[in-house]
């Protein structure tokens, strides 16, 4: 049965389509079958992977339009063995104001998933830069969330409210709703900018277990491959980008174990060291902080998301709460992006001058 993904984040320009589509390639390199669904309008997967769609009988918006639509009948194969996908089309745009009126709309994509799912082995789907119907339908059909977010304290800033909307589907619509993991993309070690923003997540104890050791750093190469419609991975083996997703590859198929994100490159890592294997899958120049393969493997958990002693809470309220990051002050949201400092604070009360 295939492990449906849907690569997600509300903001534009995060490196959704980049993952989708290198990622996708990774795993069918490494001898995954492989489902690609271009669920964005703009149809940026559909052509970084040298296709189009000439009509909308032949594209995603079938899917969404057509109760009895069958994904396995609108598949395409790529120039990649074992790398099929669903293509999109400009006037997926325009299915939102049509599934306006129609019964059961948020699981147009779930239901019509169904043989698909018996053929391969991931579904990766690649969301548009909003949250919308299209957006539901994407995960009310998936069972994980992979969020791409850039190094940038913009990129920070919606988090919190993305989680709060996988939190809504997850209780109210599907419960095998899960945060997989989060990719940092478009670091830039050069930068504190990048420094600060990656501490900031991996200092959160709702967040560190969520965040793939692989670090994707801005390279040149994807757009020079995406411009030539070919997965980086097969446009330059040897790049930094191509590297880091097939590492990324690597840390997903762990995955498959019950390891959580944060620990599939410590298991992977000790197993290669193990067995003597000299080409190793991660390497300084892929982990922005090397340091977090040299712990020493303490007892693992097969957990997706840490648990909380409320019984009822759902995954993402245990990472974040349910309070959008930045809006309230002291709430476990906001220290996300703004964490106390307990030397700065002793010192505010011995100020009289600070309220």
């Amino acid at each position: 049965m295939a492990r449906v993904i849907c690569i997600l984040n509300q903001k534009g320009g995060v490196g959704k389509t980049t993952t989708t589509l290198n990622l996708g390639a990774a795993l069918a390199h490494r001898g995954k079958r492989v489902l690609l669904i271009d669920l964005d309008p703009q149809a940026n997967l559909t052509i970084g992977l040298g296709l189009r769609a000439k009509d909308l009988s032949e594209s995603v918006y079938e899917l969404l339009t057509d109760p009895n639509s069958d994904a396995l009948k609108m598949t395409v194969p790529t120039k990649w063995e074992r790398l099929d996908m669903v293509r999109s089309h400009i006037d997926l745009s325009g299915a939102e104001i049509e599934m306006f009126t129609m019964i059961g709309r948020e699981t147009r994509l779930d239901r019509s998933l169904n043989n698909a799912r018996a053929k391969y082995d991931y579904i990766l789907i690649d969301c548009l830069p909003s949250l919308s119907m299209l957006t539901v339908n994407a995960m009310v059909a998936a069972s994980e969330v992979l969020v791409p977010l850039q190094a940038h304290p913009f990129a920070l800033e919606g988090l919190g409210k993305l989680f709060e909307v996988v939190q809504m589907i997850n209780e109210g619509i599907n419960k095998k709703l899960q945060v997989t993991g989060v990719l940092v993309t478009m670091y830039d070690g050069r930068t504190n900018v990048s420094k600060e923003t990656l501490e900031t997540l991996r200092r959160d104890p709702r967040l560190n277990t969520q965040i793939f050791t692989t670090t994707v750093k801005q390279n040149i190469r994807v757009a020079e491959s995406q411009k030539d419609g070919v997965p980086v991975i097969h446009f330059d083996p040897s790049c930094h980008a191509a590297r880091a997703y097939m590492a990324l590859c690597e840390e997903l198929i762990e995955m498959e174990n019950g390891t959580i994100a944060s620990e599939c490159a410590e298991r992977i890592t000790a197993r290669e060291e193990a067995s003597g294997k000299k080409e190793r899958t991660f390497t300084t120049d892929l982990v922005a902080n090397p340091e977090r393969l040299t712990k020493k493997i303490s007892d693992l958990h097969g957990a997706i998301v840490p648990l909380t002693s409320d019984a009822h809470a759902s995954p993402v309220s245990a990472l974040l709460g349910t309070v959008e990051p930045g809006s309230a002050p002291n709430s476990p949201a906001s220290e996300t992006l703004h964490p106390s400092h307990p030397e700065e604070d002793k010192a505010d009360d011995t100020n009289p001058s600070v309220i």
